[in-house]
């Protein structure tokens, strides 16, 4: 029987945490100070040279003639660069050459700031795109030889640049650096017409992040060239993104392989329709804010007189304020800690009572589990045999719709799962099992997964904590409800991670097709094997809460236990024994 003290104690880390999310926010740092006066970057000259581009060499897949074409005019213009010393990086992609063409710019010091722009492209004239990431990559170069640096500044064009971002790994593998890349500024989409938020973006992959004071500097100098704010995302926004880090792009591949990395981009993390980025839609407009915020934040960071290391490792922006993500993470722990502590307490008892029942509730428990886990092993065979893409990380969600595969792909997910449901009949509950038994079992399972996933992503876990929770429905000592309401809180205890997956969601700008892009974030490895196993495990714990309330005990137990007596069954006089009276009979 649940004993409420227990979960009750439990709670009081719960206190001590809450106090230190309180007293935990501190002052996010102030932006750097910029140059006292920048060069002006040239937007028209740019615009024009990005739409040459794409008209000499429309196709720039990695490799191509054209993308070799327009690497050969990269080295040109780099050759030209006073004081620049011009490299190449040669790898195979797909069994083609491609390679990236590097200019090194010395300067006083040995930190290195780079500078990244896209070179080739998967579909279509890439103008507003690729093509103008080029040219403002030129352009940046040809403003920037003629001025003395305080940093090295490295301003790479780089192929292979699309699932995988191949190039950018390459880059960075064989990039010599004497004190490693201390930025990375990322060009993206800088043509485009429409122009939309955010428009300095961290890279992300994992819940690894960049230092609060670059992305402070970058969003400063981006939301004054834009003339609106450039990076909108904070607060429950800021922390989903956490919760379910999804990276896109270039700056993801830097992020992933430990480089801060900040994109500017004239539209957001995802790019355009590849139909829309033709030479005449090249706006010049957008390419002078896109290269004018890449120019300030390189020449701002290039003059820091200290480094922009520092601030907390996680954070979420709170107004004018960080809140670091230790005290949510030790908040989500002590959320944890009660709901495991009960089912543990509440599973040990009645294990010394009835051993038998006991044994096989966890079994009983870790079957339900097979349900999830039959879709999940269906989304990889079908990844294996080519049916569901397997992007390599990062990539871009465009250009993997779900097409035709999509139902066909659902249909035998729902199949595989129905199939499972009949082989281990999930509805079944022990006949020798009582339902606070298998409450206790799904409680323990639920707490177990939760806390597994705490392990790999704190942000996440905290999201789920009610669903460690749902069991002490079914452990009540006046009887489980009836099975609908505990199935309606389970699906409400999962209410905070799915809003946060549908703010994620539409800040890419996926659409309906967000189910399908789960099932790619899987087969990509962005969600990883682990993360989804102990997903399956936390929902077969869910639908065993909810069916342990059907569970009944066999009559023959119900005879035993009315036939027990003792402070188990009977508490009323006598219930002790008795001896003899001693007083005389009549």
């Amino acid at each position: 029987m649940l004993d409420p003290r227990i979960y009750r104690a439990a709670f009081l880390p719960v206190i001590a945490a809450l106090a230190a999310l309180m007293f935990s926010l501190e002052e996010a740092p102030q932006p750097l100070e910029g140059p006292i006066s920048t060069p002006v970057f040239k937007g028209r000259e740019s615009a024009r040279l990005a739409r040459s581009i794409a008209t000499l060499a429309p196709v720039r897949t990695p490799g191509s003639v054209g993308d070799i074409a327009v690497a050969d005019q990269v080295k040109e213009s780099f050759g030209s660069v006073t004081g620049g010393e011009v490299s190449e990086q040669s790898f195979e992609v797909d069994g083609q050459t491609a390679e990236n063409v590097i200019l090194t710019l010395p300067g006083l010091r040995p930190e290195t700031l780079l500078v990244l722009a896209a070179r080739d492209s998967e579909a279509g004239a890439g103008a507003t795109t690729s093509a103008a990431a080029t040219a403002t990559l030129l352009t940046l170069a040809d403003t920037l030889g003629s001025s003395r640096h305080e940093r090295t500044i490295v301003l790479a064009s780089v192929s292979a640049t699309a699932d995988g971002t191949e190039g950018v790994r390459q880059l960075i593998d064989q990039l010599p650096v004497e004190r490693g890349i201390e930025a990375a500024i990322v060009i993206q989409q800088p043509g485009v017409e429409e122009r939309l938020p955010p428009f300095a973006f961290p890279g992300r992959a994992g819940t690894a992040m960049v230092p609060p004071t670059l992305i402070g500097t970058a969003t400063e100098i981006a939301t004054v060239q834009f003339g609106e704010p450039a990076y909108p995302i904070d607060g429950w926004q800021a922390f989903s993104r956490l919760a379910l880090p999804v990276g896109i792009g270039p700056s993801a591949a830097l992020a992933d392989e430990g480089v801060d990395a900040i994109s500017i981009s004239g539209s957001g993390e995802r790019p355009p329709d590849p139909d829309s980025s033709l030479p005449e839609n090249v706006s010049s407009e957008t390419m002078f804010m896109v290269g004018s915020s890449a120019l300030g934040l390189l020449l701002t960071l290039d003059e820091a007189k200290t480094g922009i290391e520092g601030g907390p490792a996680h954070y979420i922006k709170i107004g004018d304020n960080l809140l670091p993500g230790w005290p949510l993470s030790v908040l989500a722990l002590a959320l944890i800690l009660p709901a495991l502590l009960a089912a543990g307490d509440v599973w040990l008892r009645d294990r010394r009572r009835n051993p038998r029942a006991t044994r096989r509730s966890i079994p009983w428990v870790l079957e339900r589990g097979l349900l999830p886990l039959a879709a999940l092993l269906v989304a990889y065979l079908f990844g294996l045999v080519g049916l569901i893409p397997r992007p390599d990380f990062p990539y871009d969600p465009g250009r993997f719709g779900a097409g035709g595969d999509g139902p066909v792909t659902l249909a035998v997910i729902l199949l595989a799962i129905a199939l499972a449901a009949l082989l281990i009949r999930p509805l079944r509950t022990p006949l020798d099992a009582e339902p606070q038994t298998l409450a206790a079992a799904a409680g323990l399972t639920c707490s177990v997964a939760v806390l597994g996933i705490w392990l790999l992503n704190p942000f996440m876990a905290l999201l789920l904590v009610p669903a460690a929770h749902v069991w002490l429905l079914p452990a009540r000592a006046q009887g489980p409800p009836r099975s609908t309401t505990i199935a309606i809180f389970a699906l409400i205890s999962l209410i905070p991670i799915l809003l946060a997956g549908a703010e994620v969601a539409g800040s890419l700008d996926l659409g309906i097709s967000a189910l399908w892009q789960l099932l790619l974030l899987i087969g990509s490895g962005q969600i990883s094997i682990l993360i989804a196993l102990l997903w399956c495990l936390l929902i077969g714990g869910l639908l065993a809460a909810v069916v342990a309330a059907r569970a009944r005990l066999s009559p023959e137990l119900i005879g035993a236990r009315g036939r027990t007596r003792g402070p188990s069954g009977y508490a009323g006089p006598g219930s002790l024994g008795g001896t003899p009276s001693s007083l005389p009979r009549a």
